[in-house]
């Protein structure tokens, strides 16, 4: 990866936005966390909710000031895409930065040799208030890492 002196990555990044931690249960790893770092379940954000079927689940945890995002893959093929990455299926899988003006992040990046990978090959996925990015690892040294813009 070439270095652009005119641009540094740090200086968009507005602070952690989540660690990405995949886990095979997820009701046992939210009472690990609990029990660990005697959080409330009750401020545990779920996703999807309850009752709603996906590939997998999600939950959101706050320790700290930083947020853990919780992952656990249902479903061979989503756990298969989740082995790939650095982490091996478990543990941390990827650190979620905030970051300010995600377009030119992205075009900066680029420039370096830095590209989108993961479940965002194709660039930033828009939803709601947020734009987010996951970077391909083989161009970030190994690391799988999100940008998320959130618009307010």
């Amino acid at each position: 990866m070439m270095k652009n002196l005119a641009f540094a990555l740090q200086d968009y990044i507005l602070g952690i936005q989540h660690v990405g931690h995949v886990v095979s249960d997820l009701e046992a790893a939210v009472a690990d966390f609990e029990a660990l770092y005697g959080i409330d379940v009750n401020t545990v954000r779920w996703e999807p909710p309850a009752g709603v079927d996906s590939p997998s689940r999600f939950a959101f945890v706050t320790v700290a000031g930083t947020e853990f995002e919780l992952i656990e893959a249902r479903e061979p093929q989503m756990r298969a895409q989740i082995e790939k990455y650095p982490s091996g299926g478990a543990g941390i899988n990827h650190i979620a930065w905030r970051v300010k003006e995600l377009d030119t992040v992205m075009a900066m990046l680029a420039e370096q040799g830095v590209k989108p990978g993961h479940v965002t090959p194709s660039g930033p996925v828009r939803f709601g208030s947020k734009a987010l990015v996951y970077l391909d690892p083989a161009t970030t040294g190994g690391a799988l890492v999100e940008l998320i813009e959130i618009f307010e």
